[in-house]
């Protein structure tokens, strides 16, 4: 049987033909198509290949009546629906480990760049100028660079910047240090590659613990005459944060390769700035990592297609029919519910102790088991590089202890979910939840009864148990402009420290979460995005 293949982005040749060689496929390929070509012949494909341009949206997966799969030739999958392919039982993998040296040298290749002042020096010399005096650089010799993510990508700038006989200092918290003493560089803390770093380079994914890692709160922390990099996610530096730390000259430099928003718009802050480099989303743009990408996205497809294995697949791990319908509120609930906890704890967690309890327990739990871990490993490694296939595999590798536990004698409700979450810091936190008209619902949390949906932007609060508390939250965050949809509040007793769970439909800066730790009888607050990505 020949499965027919939808390409719809421009793709390597060789890909291309393996496929059609193999004498399983029959590709459909035009070196691109457009919106309206792909909806003219969507509903013909088992699988569906593509890359940054094609929207798989809504309106595409809903003509997509005979789709298996998708795959996305690299690692973004922000032009994906996941969720609505989710819902219709499409698969959706990524390729991601095909761009690592490419983008490892696009970083290498900045931050020469930066130093030299090579774009601005060219773009006068077109012009008919010669301004030697003006572009006086720096050497990279002897000086810091500071590395945020050790993954495969943050490695490969590792080893390049030993060669250029830089001194490296590198942060990761989610890798224990023993698994990185093969680098050999120094492992320090974030604070300590703000603080000592001429220049830094970030490789991690955008997630609410990297959001805004430069801001305009730690602006002044920053080694004077900085120059700064970024080829990993827009929005790891605070882009209205950098513009203002060039305007007081303690940034030096800045190179990005990547936007909060792509393209960038007129009024980007960075703009006409002579200190600053910008390149189109460059880092995977060369012919080995477009041809190693596509040789990893055709492995994947027809080992999908030979063998039913959804390797770096993105959604639903296997659940047979019969238990899906029953468990699905549990799966999506649980990821949710590991990825709150894991905020709560700080990110680093050890232990994760799980309890299920009444009918969920006569159900095989390991799927639900699944996407708590992707949720709780999420808050360290983000989206783009996490599934759940390689969450109990990631989850071993960090040495978190998993346990499960199966009782048929249910407790308040028909059927629940206990967990809880124990971090290297000795923090540890708990939460309850269950499933009401088939839609998971907190029931507690840290042993206080507390219920709400785990759904939208939360902010967990800790606060003294006094009168004004709620109303002075309220104030504060009518004068941020953000709008609050819900609030539960709960205390284990009246004088003590009280909990609420805020919904609100903004997502607070780090300046604005700051500010609000620093409202009087708050102790903690934290901010979780439970909003399905896209």
């Amino acid at each position: 049987m020949r499965h027919t293949v939808l390409i719809s982005d421009k793709f390597d040749k060789e890909g291309v033909e393996r496929l059609k060689s193999s004498g399983k496929f029959e590709v459909v390929y035009k070196e691109g198509h457009t919106r309206e070509e792909l909806l003219s012949v969507i509903d013909q494909a088992e699988a569906l290949i593509i890359r940054s341009a094609t929207k798989a949206d809504k309106e595409v997966i809903e003509k997509a009546s005979n789709l298996k799969l998708i795959v996305r030739a690299g690692v973004g999958v922000d032009n994906i629906d996941i969720p609505e392919a989710s819902r219709r039982g499409i698969i959706v993998m990524n390729a991601p480990g095909g761009n690592s040296v490419s983008t490892a040298e696009q970083a290498i290749s900045l931050l020469t760049s930066m130093a030299r002042n090579i774009p601005q020096a060219n773009q006068t010399m077109h012009e008919g100028k010669w301004e030697k005096k003006k572009f006086k650089g720096t050497e990279l010799t002897g000086k810091t660079l500071g590395v945020v993510g050790l993954g495969r990508i943050g490695k490969e700038v590792v080893k390049r910047a030993k060669g250029l006989r830089m001194n490296v200092l590198g942060f990761d918290p989610y890798i224990p240090a023993e698994s990185l003493s093969h680098l050999e560089i120094d492992i320090v803390s974030k604070e300590e590659i703000i603080k000592q770093s001429d220049f830094i380079t970030v490789h991690t994914p955008l997630t609410d613990t990297t959001r805004d890692l430069v801001n305009k709160e730690n602006l002044k922390d920053l080694k004077k005459g900085v120059r700064l990099i970024n080829c990993a996610r827009g929005g790891i530096y605070n882009e209205e944060a950098l513009a203002e730390g060039l305007e007081s000259g303690q940034i030096a430099g800045v190179a990005l390769d990547v936007f909060t928003q792509e393209p960038i718009p007129a009024d980007f802050p960075l703009i006409g700035k002579e200190n600053v480099i910008l390149t189109p989303h460059l880092g995977a743009s060369t012919g080995e990592a477009e041809f190693a990408v596509a040789m990893e996205t055709i492995d994947e497809l027809i080992e999908f297609f030979d063998t039913g294995v959804a390797r770096n697949a993105l959604n639903f791990p296997s659940i047979d029919p019969d238990s899906l319908d029953y468990l699905k509120p549990y799966f999506l609930g649980g990821e949710k519910a590991g990825k709150l906890l894991a905020h709560f704890v700080g990110g680093d967690v050890k232990t994760v102790d799980l309890n299920y309890k009444g009918s969920i327990a006569e159900y095989k739990i390991d799927p639900v088991t699944t996407a708590i871990l992707k949720g709780v490993l999420s808050v360290a490694l983000g989206d783009d590089q996490l599934n759940y296939v390689n969450a109990p595999v990631f989850a071993k590798e960090r040495g978190i202890r998993v346990h499960e536990n199966k009782t048929e004698n249910p407790d308040t409700y028909k059927s629940s979910v206990d967990i809880k979450l124990e971090a290297t810091s000795g923090k540890s936190a708990t939460l309850k939840f269950t499933a009401i008209n088939s839609d998971p619902l907190v029931v507690s949390m840290n042993e206080l009864p507390i219920e709400f949906k785990p759904e939208g932007i939360l902010i967990l609060c800790e606060n003294n148990d006094v009168p004004g508390v709620v109303g002075a939250i309220g104030s504060f965050l009518g004068q941020e402009n953000v709008n609050i949809a819900s609030i539960e509040l709960a205390r284990p007793k009246e004088g003590g420290t009280a909990r609420s769970v805020l919904v609100v439909d903004d997502l607070l800066t780090a300046d604005q979460l700051k500010k609000m730790n620093d409202l009087g009888h708050i102790v903690s607050a934290i901010q979780v995005d439970l909003r399905e990505s896209k």
